[in-house]
């Protein structure tokens, strides 16, 4: 401290000091905060630029793809179904465009008041109940399913027509292109083709890599095929509005990510012309044709009447249909493949097994008659002319009497044998679900179902197809392509091409019959027809061999079952057809005509004057004894 500074002016200078001190450090640390925010700012900045880059360059793709998703709608392109063919190329089943009805879980209303609106509007445009149609987008609802679910399928132009000018008004409901199974042929192959239908709950149980709405083989080819006939959905996206409901073609085209693949075309071994031949000769007859090649088992045509058209399936069933469809003639029913009693047909099977137990032999002849007592019991013969007649006379004029004198020194077991060796009382081989084995009982399967012994008089009835027998039509086939074969019985089947894969014949059954017994029966078939109860399928210079039958069935008084079974030409046959007429009558006035239409088809032959069978009486009917 000098003189000259007062302690006035030390502390003035000291305090001057301290400000300038205080007013570095305010300058200083306002520079550190300066850095730190200005860190912070271009931290902040890195941060931002680095997430901008992270969620448009890096992340990009899966962004993108959740703005498409929010935009559009997966669905599927579903695979055409292969196309079925005759043997000769003919489409029997195919494939059409069409429109269907679809909704979207997600969109579909969760409030019950909402819902019953919709179902309401929807009902309107469908002209379908409401109640019906409510529980379709309830079930749709519940099902959570990504994809539309179809409601209804293979819309008229008229229901999508009021379907766009009520659309603003029915969220979640679309309508989408769709492919339809078409049969061109109608009825006409409806019982071999079976028909197409929306998968139910049960089959989706049993099928989960099936998906809710798709449509299966429900029937015949097309359910025992499906897996082949499917082929393998594609997939597409669709632009959608806010309702879920997709932009018109003019705004926006779908875009296809996978191409459906369409399913394997099956070849059959039907001869469509033949097919036709046989179903205009029953008419509206209720009955059944089965045709087969002899020497391979392909079924050249397959007829059972009344039919069905399985298009009726590819849309919803309406009560009308469905009554049609439950007609007391019973149109579902395959009668083709279903037993009733064969009458007189079976009596080359009783001929041969009395002929191989040594009961006649090839030269025994047998008085005919009326018919034959037995015990307090008379079994009429169907005429009472009678006459010492050999075998191979007595198998072409049918006559009762002879084989009820055969049937006493047989028994149940032994014609059963012989029945079964030629294919009656068991599958045919056919690739056809539902199929009827028929029944060849014998003395244990009455005493099992009926608890009572066997009766010589089952055997007499049995002797002349009568009793409890039963054999499909397509065994009836069967049975006499054997004997046209000489004990070479085929297997029945469809399926002769998959896809490019040839599909060969199965091998066929060998049945051990002695040459000199088959003789006689050979020659008494080729008798029906030359000069017997099978006239009315003479050919000329194609020589038939057959057998009428006329069969006994409920209820009570009702004309009997008319059959004809036979092969041509006789001597190497080409064909073997079976004809069976419920309650048609007499075998050779009402069942040999159908065959005769049949045969004039497959050889090409014009129809020439048809003679009247030789005889058209209706069989008497034989007093039972149980």
């Amino acid at each position: 401290m000098t003189q000259s500074q007062s302690p006035q002016d030390l502390l003035r200078k000291l305090a001057e000091q301290q400000n300038q001190r205080n007013i570095v450090r305010e300058i200083t640390s306002a520079k550190s905060k300066g850095f730190v925010i200005a860190a912070i700012l271009l931290g902040a900045m890195m941060l931002l630029m680095a997430r901008l880059v992270w969620l448009q360059v890096i992340q990009n793709h899966y962004y993108q793809t959740m703005s498409v998703a929010n935009s559009t709608r997966v669905t599927f392109l579903r695979a055409p179904r292969g196309l079925i063919y005759d043997r000769h190329g003919n489409l029997i089943a195919t494939n059409k465009q069409s429109l269907s009805l679809t909704a979207v879980s997600r969109q579909i209303p969760d409030d019950g008041k909402q819902l019953t609106d919709l179902a309401l509007r929807l009902g309107r445009v469908l002209d379908q109940p409401a109640l019906e149609l409510y529980e379709r987008l309830k079930k749709a609802k519940l099902s959570n399913s990504v994809v539309p679910v179809v409601i209804e399928r293979d819309l008229d132009l008229k229901t999508v027509g009021r379907f766009f000018e009520q659309q603003l008004f029915l969220p979640g409901v679309d309508i989408l292109p769709d492919i339809s199974r078409n049969y061109p042929q109608g009825p006409l192959v409806a019982h071999v083709l079976g028909y197409t239908g929306e998968i139910t709950s049960s089959q989706l149980s049993r099928r989960p890599e099936r998906r809710m709405g798709d449509i299966v083989g429900q029937d015949g080819i097309e359910r025992l095929y499906d897996e082949q006939l499917r082929g393998v959905d594609g997939e597409q996206r669709v632009r959608v509005n806010a309702l879920g409901q997709s932009f018109s073609a003019e705004t926006a085209k779908p875009v296809v990510t996978k191409d459906p693949q369409a399913g394997l075309p099956v070849v059959l071994s039907i001869d469509l012309d033949l097919q036709k031949a046989a179903f205009d000769a029953l008419g509206k007859r209720q009955g059944a044709v089965v045709a087969i090649d002899p020497q391979t088992g392909e079924v050249l045509c397959l007829v059972s009447r009344p039919s069905f058209d399985p298009n009726v399936f590819t849309r919803r069933i309406t009560p009308s249909i469905w009554k049609e469809l439950n007609a007391p003639d019973h149109p579902l029913y395959n009668r083709a493949l279903s037993g009733f009693p064969p009458g007189s047909i079976w009596k080359a099977i009783t001929l041969l097994a009395a002929l191989d137990n040594k009961v006649v032999n090839p030269d025994t002849k047998l008085h005919v008659s009326g018919g034959m007592a037995l015990g307090n019991f008379f079994f009429h013969d169907w005429t009472s002319t009678p006459g010492l007649y050999d075998l191979v006379k007595c198998l072409a004029w049918s006559r009762d009497s002879a084989f009820y004198q055969m049937a006493l020194k047989l028994t149940p077991e032994q014609i059963r044998e012989w029945g079964l060796k030629f294919g009656a009382g068991r599958p045919t081989g056919l690739e056809l679900p539902h199929e009827g084995k028929g029944l060849v009982p014998d003395s244990a399967w009455k005493l099992k179902n009926w608890h009572e012994p066997w009766y010589p008089g089952n055997t007499l009835h049995m002797s002349i197809g009568q009793t409890f027998l039963q054999v499909t039509p397509a065994q009836g086939a069967r049975m006499f392509a054997g004997i046209g074969m000489k004990g070479q019985i085929p297997d029945e089947h469809f399926v002769i091409k998959i896809g490019n894969r040839q599909i060969p014949p199965p091998a066929r059954e060998v049945v051990k019959v002695k040459p000199e017994y088959l003789d006689v029966v050979l020659r008494g078939l080729k008798a029906v027809v030359a000069s017997g109860t099978g006239g009315a399928t003479k050919l000329g210079n194609v020589e038939v061999a057959g057998k009428t039958g006329s069969a006994e069935a409920p209820p009570a008084g009702s004309k009997t079952h008319a059959w004809f079974c036979c092969y041509a030409p006789a001597d190497k046959p080409r064909i073997a057809i079976c004809c069976f007429v419920e309650h048609g009558g007499h075998g050779g006035s009402a069942a040999a005509p159908i065959a005769r239409q049949v045969l004039e088809k497959f050889f090409a032959i014009g129809p020439v004057e048809k003679p009247a069978a030789e005889s058209t009486q209706t069989p008497q009917k034989p007093k039972r004894r149980h």
